[in-house]
C-alpha cells in the first residue's frame, strides 16, 4: 500500500510543462545565432514597416473624418439622424460591444484553454496536474488578445473620438484591450463551468444546481458585463481612471475565478478547442478563408426534423428536382446560415441611426462592410460540399445545373436578407420604396457570390510571382483569395448608386438584374476549381 502511495505521489508531482519546456531548451540550444539574429531583425522590420503605414493611414483619417465631421448639418446624409437625443458615441459604444460580443465568441470556439492531440493522448491520461499544462498557455493568449486589441482599437479611436489627447487615445486602447481579456476569461468560465474548486474533472466532482451553473455559465451574465465595459474606453480617453480601474478589477476577479477551475474541463473539450485552434492557425497562415470558416464552424452539428425527413423521402420526377430537394434540405439543416446575417443587419441599423449626421460616403462604405460580411455566411454548406468536389461529377446531371442548385437556397436567402435590409433603411428615410426590389434583386448576385467563394480554389504557393513595375506580385495566389469578393462587388455597384440617388429608376432595376444574373451565370459557367 505505502508502495502505491509512493508511485502515485510521483505521478501526480511530474510535471509535464517542465519537461517539455526542457527539452524544448535542448532543442533550441543546437539553434545559431546567426538564424536568430536575421529571424528577429526580419521581424523588427516588418513591424517597423507596419506601425508606420498604419500611422501615416491614422493621420491622414484623421484629417478627412474632422472635415466631414466638421461639414455643414444640413447637408444630405443616406439615414438621418433621429428626432431624439442620443448620448455622445453612442454608434462608437455599440461598435466595441458588438467587437467584445464576437471576441468572447470566437474564444469560446478556440478554447480558450486548449491541448494540442499530442498532449491529451500523453499527459491528459495520466494522473497530473492539468493546471500547469493550461495556465501558461491562457496566459499567453490573454497577453497576446491584450496587445491585439490596443493595437486595433487605436484607428478607431483617432476616428470616432477627435476630442480626446494623445495619451488619452492610448489608455483608452489599453483599456479596450483589458475588456477584450474580460470577454476572453468569460468564455473560459464558460468552458471552466461553476463547478467547486478542486472538484477535479468536470462530471466527477460533487452534484450542483443546474439551474445555478446555466445562470453561471451562460451568455446572459457575461453579455450584461460586456455591454457597462464598453462605455469604458471612452470615459479612460477622456481621462478618467475610475472606469479603468474597474475594467481592471474586472479581469483580476474573473482571473481569480477562472484558473482554479481549470481543472475541471474535460480532456475531450481540452482536446476540441486545441484541434479548432490549430486548425484555424494553419488555415490563416495558408491565407485560406473557406478553411477558417470549416475551423471555426466544425463542431456546429446538424438540425434535425421528421417533418423535413418526410418532405425529402418523396419521390420526384427528374434527377435535378431531387438535387434540389436535397440541397434545399441540407442548407435547412445547416446551421450557421441565419444568425450572422440578422446581427448584422441589426448591428448596421444600429450604427447608422447612432451615429448623427454622417456623410453619404461613410454611411455607404458602412453597408458595404456589412454585405461583405454577411454574403459567406449563405455559402455555409456550399464550403463543405466543396471539400469533396468528385462527389458532384458523379450525379446524373451537367455541372452547370449541380451548380444552380447550390446557389438555389443561397440566393433565396440572401434575396430576402437584402430586401428586409433595404426595407430598414427606406423606414429610416434612406430613399423611395422601389430600392427594396433593387435591394432583392442585388441579393440573388450575393447568393451566387457566397457559392463561387465557398468553391473557392486553394492558393497555389507553388507558383511563382508575377514581375510588374511594383515588384513581384503573386498573381496565382491573389486569384484564389479575392474570388467571390469580385462577384459580390459587381452586385454592389447597381445597388450602391441606387441609395446614393436615393430611388431607384427603371434601367438601375435592369441594370441590377443584368448585374445579378452575370453573377449567376459566371457561377454556372466556370470552373470551380
Amino acid at each position: 500500500m505505502a508502495q502505491n502511495a509512493a508511485v502515485g505521489d510521483v505521478s501526480t508531482a511530474f510535471n509535464p510543462v517542465g519537461y517539455t519546456r526542457h527539452a524544448a531548451k535542448a532543442l533550441r540550444g543546437r539553434t545559431r545565432l546567426r538564424d536568430v539574429l536575421v529571424d528577429v531583425y526580419s521581424a523588427v522590420l516588418t513591424v517597423g514597416t507596419i506601425g508606420a503605414m498604419a500611422a501615416g493611414l491614422v493621420l491622414a483619417l484623421r484629417e478627412q473624418v474632422a472635415q466631414a465631421w466638421d461639414a455643414d448639418p444640413g447637408a444630405r446624409t443616406l439615414v438621418a439622424a433621429p428626432s431624439f437625443a442620443l448620448p455622445d458615441g453612442a454608434a462608437a459604444t455599440a461598435l466595441l460591444f458588438a467587437a467584445l460580443a464576437a471576441i468572447m465568441v470566437l474564444a469560446r470556439k478556440l478554447g480558450p484553454a486548449a491541448a494540442t492531440t499530442a498532449e491529451g493522448y500523453w499527459w491528459l491520461t495520466l494522473p497530473v496536474a492539468r493546471r500547469p499544462l493550461l495556465t501558461g498557455r491562457l496566459r499567453r493568449r490573454l497577453a497576446l488578445v491584450w496587445a491585439g486589441a490596443s493595437v486595433l482599437y487605436l484607428p478607431v479611436g483617432f476616428i470616432t473620438d477627435l476630442h480626446a489627447s494623445g495619451p488619452g487615445q492610448f489608455l483608452g486602447a489599453a483599456v479596450f484591450g483589458v475588456a477584450a481579456v474580460n470577454a476572453v476569461l468569460l468564455s473560459a468560465l464558460r468552458q471552466a463551468g461553476a463547478g467547486p474548486v478542486g472538484s477535479g474533472p468536470a462530471g466527477s466532482g460533487r452534484p450542483r444546481s443546474e439551474l445555478v451553473g446555466r445562470i453561471a455559465t451562460g451568455p446572459l451574465p457575461g453579455l450584461l458585463l460586456l455591454a457597462v465595459l464598453s462605455f469604458v474606453p471612452r470615459q479612460a480617453a477622456a481621462g478618467l481612471w475610475g472606469p479603468a480601474l474597474v475594467a481592471l478589477a474586472s479581469a483580476v476577479a474573473l482571473g481569480v475565478v477562472v484558473f482554479p477551475r481549470l481543472e475541471t474541463i474535460p480532456a475531450q473539450d481540452l482536446i476540441r478547442a486545441g484541434g479548432v485552434s490549430g486548425h484555424a492557425g494553419a488555415a490563416l497562415y495558408l491565407m485560406d478563408a473557406n478553411e477558417v470558416g470549416r475551423a471555426l464552424s466544425g463542431d456546429s452539428g446538424a438540425v434535425v426534423s421528421t417533418r423535413a425527413a418526410r418532405w425529402y423521402a418523396r419521390g420526384t420526377r427528374t434527377p435535378f428536382g431531387a438535387l434540389l430537394r436535397a440541397d434545399t434540405a441540407a442548407f435547412l439543416r445547416t446551421r450557421g446560415w441565419l444568425g450572422r446575417p440578422v446581427m448584422l443587419l441589426m448591428l448596421c441599423a444600429l450604427m447608422l441611426v447612432t451615429g448623427g449626421n454622417q456623410p453619404v460616403p461613410l454611411q455607404l462604405a458602412l453597408v458595404v462592410v456589412t454585405v461583405f460580411a454577411a454574403v459567406p455566411a449563405a455559402g455555409a454548406l456550399a464550403r463543405r460540399t466543396a471539400i469533396t468536389p468528385g462527389l458532384d461529377v458523379l450525379l446524373p446531371v451537367s455541372a452547370s445545373l449541380v451548380r444552380l442548385s447550390r446557389m438555389t437556397l443561397p440566393a433565396t436567402l440572401m434575396a430576402v436578407w437584402a430586401a428586409v435590409f433595404l426595407a430598414v433603411l427606406v423606414l429610416l428615410g434612406a430613399g423611395s420604396p422601389e430600392l427594396i426590389a433593387l435591394g432583392a434583386l442585388a441579393g440573388v448576385g450575393f447568393g451566387a457570390s457566397a457559392v463561387r467563394g465557398a468553391y473557392r480554389p486553394d492558393p497555389d504557393w507553388t507558383a511563382p510571382p508575377t514581375e510588374t513595375v511594383f515588384g513581384p506580385v503573386p498573381s496565382a495566389q491573389t486569384g484564389a483569395m479575392i474570388r467571390g469578393l469580385d462577384t459580390t462587388l459587381l452586385a454592389l455597384v447597381p445597388l450602391l448608386l441606387g441609395l446614393f440617388l436615393g430611388y431607384a429608376p427603371g434601367v438601375l432595376l435592369l441594370a441590377q438584374a443584368g448585374f445579378s444574373l452575370a453573377c449567376l451565370l459566371v457561377v454556372m459557367f466556370s470552373d470551380p476549381k
